[in-house]
């Protein structure tokens, strides 16, 4: 019943992101979900997430768009969204940053006094594309085309209708196709498996 219920979560995310109309105009109001939703949504071993916490930015597309793009660009629909939900999930959880940005860019950083910038530490932060050494640039096309225009739909309120977390509130995920899963996920509940991503959310 619970895959069922997946399904159709993933069919209905894909029609939703291919038939809502974006109003270009839109871009004041950011949409979350209530706090008293998610306390009836969100299955009863997580601690709730507080979605008046996250605190929204003109740079928060662009930080979605590109989490988005590097880490499920190749993905469907549903695994695109996924990865928005996570991103967000963990803006509302008291244990992350609670901007989109600081979620993304979360990590060691060193500061370059040469150019006058702060650069994350290889592999020390909690999405690989940002801290592995390769330009964090996109390439332009319809990939990030895809991202950018999902990324917009995730974060403006333009169609009084909830967004759908086809990930039940997880934090976390990992490829499916690793040998050995990270530690950490050995603590947590599987919530969802969505194309080449396995997602889970905090145990009691």
């Amino acid at each position: 019943m619970v895959k069922i219920v997946r399904v159709f979560l993933a069919l209905f995310a894909t029609l939703w992101y291919t038939t809502s109309p974006i109003n270009s105009n839109s871009t004041s109001q950011v949409w979350v979900t209530p706090i008293s939703q998610m306390a009836v949504e969100t299955p009863n071993y997580y601690k709730p997430l507080d979605f008046n916490r996250v605190k929204y930015s003109p740079a928060d597309a662009e930080c979605l768009a590109k989490n988005i793009y590097f880490e499920a660009g190749v993905e469907s629909t549903a695994g695109k969204l996924a990865v928005a939900n996570v991103t967000i999930n963990r803006a509302a959880n008291k244990n992350y940053p609670n901007t989109i940005c600081g979620v993304v860019q979360e990590g060691i950083h060193y500061y370059n006094a040469q150019k006058n910038e702060h650069f994350p530490v290889r592999d020390r932060c909690q999405f690989s594309w940002y801290c592995d050494g390769l330009l964090d640039e996109p390439r332009e096309g319809k990939t990030w085309e895809s991202a950018q225009e999902l990324a917009k739909k995730v974060l403006v309120n333009h169609y009084d209708k909830a967004l759908i977390d086809i990930t039940d509130g997880a934090t976390h995920y990992h490829a499916n196709w690793m040998e050995t899963y990270p530690s950490w996920s050995k603590k947590k509940k599987v919530m969802a498996s969505i194309d080449r991503h396995i997602f889970y959310g905090r145990k009691l």
